[in-house]
């Protein structure tokens, strides 16, 4: 739902773009932006304040000759949802090989016994030691929920059926201590900020157990009543950062979001699925440019290197026209282990954009690798054009439609176009692996000028529209 917003947003600067740019037609689509934002429930005040700064950045200065006013506006709208959006502040930083406690708190039904499985299975990855205590002794099958949960991610976990939550998180947290784990990770029963007698027993935990760090987790369908819960419990203890869960099919995420920012508690992590591997680390640039469809470079790279790929003899392959059907299988085989093939594709610029398929019709891109014969797979698909027969009887062995298979080929077909233009580019590549950050005005200059010709027009002129962010 967020990310809709996003895309509405970008949609109405991108139309400004695309015009003669006139202050009565800037001030529309002001009104049109703030319209989109108050329908996902962010405060009034922090959307009037918006405003204001725009036309301050638009209407009081003197813009030189030359300048597109179009753009000016963009670039204001994009400034200014990052302000709303950054705490301006980080959470601490966990260290491996030291004991680091943190202990979990909020409402009830926020999601928060599963978001201390996400974030236990986030940090096991990281090579962290981890060990998970069910101290929610009030509500019925919370333990059985962490244990099911623990099972699926291998993370040991410890549990009581003591009804004291502050013993149980003592003797858990004793237990993880003595063996040396890196991360022990609480959870506590879910309460509200007007129960006193509750919130008393969840300050007698963290007295107990001196945590590192005290995660409150906020539930992004509260809208800007988060901004409430935050600074409440922010009152009675040190809450040191903040997960927004749910945030993926919540229509008053954007109200979540800026209210929790408001208080300036750094957000930790955004939930964005039911699924384990749902949870990301939230960086309000990166955040804004996925919102607005520039993707996510940062993230992008940092999932690509978790690809067994050699690229340099990758990049020979594909430059000499040798890259094959199995290659494409190996990659997307990777690529699919790493999480839904809908996030990796988001973090592209441009692609957010367009309709992403359905996380279904990427698993019947498997069935048809599958019933492809060994031949088959060591080509580049060309002769499937000369023989027809060989689609009919995939798509037979595959249980998927002949239809499912051509669209297959044709997508392959793409791919490789694409990629064999980007390989016979000397240096694209290079330009493409560099921070946009510290990118100089003639390298972007040159990435523009060769991507051009080489990338669909929708990725062109998002590229275009990113790095005029950096």
């Amino acid at each position: 739902m967020i990310f809709d917003l996003g895309k509405s947003i970008a949609s109405s600067l991108n139309s400004l773009l695309k015009t003669q740019v006139t202050d009565s037609k800037i001030e529309a689509t002001l009104h049109d932006i703030c319209n989109q934002l108050l329908s996902s429930n962010v405060s009034p005040k922090y959307v009037d304040v918006l405003k204001q700064n725009i036309r301050a950045n638009v209407f009081s200065k003197e813009i030189p000759a030359g300048v597109n006013k179009g753009k000016l506006v963009y670039n204001a709208v994009y400034d200014e949802l990052l302000k709303m959006l950054d705490p301006k502040s980080a959470p601490i930083k966990l260290e491996r090989n030291k004991t680091n406690v943190v202990v979990f708190v909020g409402l009830q039904g926020s999601g928060k016994t599963t978001t201390v499985c996400k974030y236990a299975n986030y940090y096991k990855k990281k090579g962290f030691k981890t060990g998970i205590v069910c101290a929610d002794t009030f509500r019925a099958g919370a333990f059985d929920q962490i244990k099911q949960n623990a099972l699926k991610i291998k993370v040991p976990y410890f549990g009581s059926s003591d009804p004291d939550p502050v013993k149980v998180a003592v003797e858990g947290f004793e237990r993880f201590k003595k063996d040396k784990f890196d991360l022990i990770i609480i959870d506590t029963s879910g309460r509200h900020t007007q129960e006193r007698e509750l919130f008393q027993e969840m300050k007698n935990i963290i007295t107990k157990v001196t945590p590192t760090k005290i995660v409150l987790i906020c539930d992004a369908g509260i809208g800007q009543s988060a901004e409430i819960q935050a600074i409440g419990f922010k009152n009675e203890v040190d809450v040191g950062s903040i997960i927004i869960t749910k945030l993926d099919g919540a229509k008053n995420g954007g109200g979540a979001l800026s209210s929790v920012a408001s208080t300036g508690c750094p957000i930790e992590f955004v939930g964005i699925g039911e699924n384990m591997d749902d949870i990301e680390s939230f960086d309000a640039e990166r955040f804004i440019n996925k919102m607005f469809g520039l993707g996510d470079v940062e993230g992008l790279i940092e999932t690509v290197k978790k690809l067994n790929i050699d690229e340099k003899e990758m990049m020979k392959k594909i430059g000499s026209g040798n890259f094959t059907l199995g290659d494409y299988y190996d990659i997307f085989q990777q690529i699919m282990s790493l999480g839904p093939m809908s996030k990796m594709l988001s973090m592209i610029p441009g692609f957010s954009n367009m309709p992403i398929p359905d996380e279904k019709d990427f698993r019947k891109m498997i069935y048809i690798f599958d019933s492809l014969t060994e031949k088959e797979l060591n080509s580049d698909g060309s002769f499937f054009e000369k023989q027809p027969s060989r689609i009919f009887r995939i798509a037979k062995g595959s249980g998927t439609s002949v239809e499912n298979v051509q669209n297959f080929f044709v997508q392959f077909k793409t791919i490789n176009s694409v990629m064999k233009k980007v390989g016979n580019n000397p240096g694209m590549m290079d330009l493409f692996n560099m921070d946009p950050a510290k990118m100089t005005t003639t390298q972007k200059a040159k990435l523009r000028q060769k991507a051009n010709g080489v990338l669909p027009k929708d990725m062109v002129d998002q590229l275009n529209m990113f790095l005029g962010k950096n």
